[in-house]
């Protein structure tokens, strides 16, 4: 009986050990507020670049990466809006970038992705590589 009590109080141990950690406070890693560093390919075409880096993300994303592809990643490179709805309307598909809405531009600006120095053009900010 005494030999069985130690093997079940040994088999709790090990469990909650399994459970809760060695009693050790685990070291939490704390997660860099750099941009990711990933390589961006901007000799791509730009069905390929928004395939490869645009899917699966929001309307404001892609907004973003498309500005990022027209202007190679280039800060504070003005690009007009006409010119970012003709590229964006000829990938419409639902697998590409789907329906363009004016709410994309103005949700990527207030994240601070974006921005608008003159009426009617957009250029990237230092913190576009957060939407990747």
């Amino acid at each position: 009986m005494d030999q069985e009590l130690k093997q079940i109080i040994s088999r709790i141990e090990k469990l909650e050990k399994a459970i809760f950690g060695s009693g050790k406070p685990k070291k939490i890693e704390e997660k860099s507020r750099m941009a990711p560093t990933i390589d961006i390919d901007y000799s791509l075409n730009e069905r390929a670049f928004v395939k490869r880096y645009a899917t699966g993300k929001s309307g404001s994303k892609k907004f973003t990466l498309l500005i990022a592809y027209l202007t190679a990643g280039k800060v504070d490179k003005n690009i007009e809006l006409n010119g970012i709805r003709t590229l964006w309307n000829k990938m419409s598909a639902k697998n590409m970038l789907g329906k363009f809405n004016m709410f994309f531009t103005s949700d990527a600006k207030t994240r601070g992705w974006v921005d608008s120095n003159k009426y009617g053009s957009y250029c990237l900010t230092k913190e576009w590589k957060k939407v990747l």
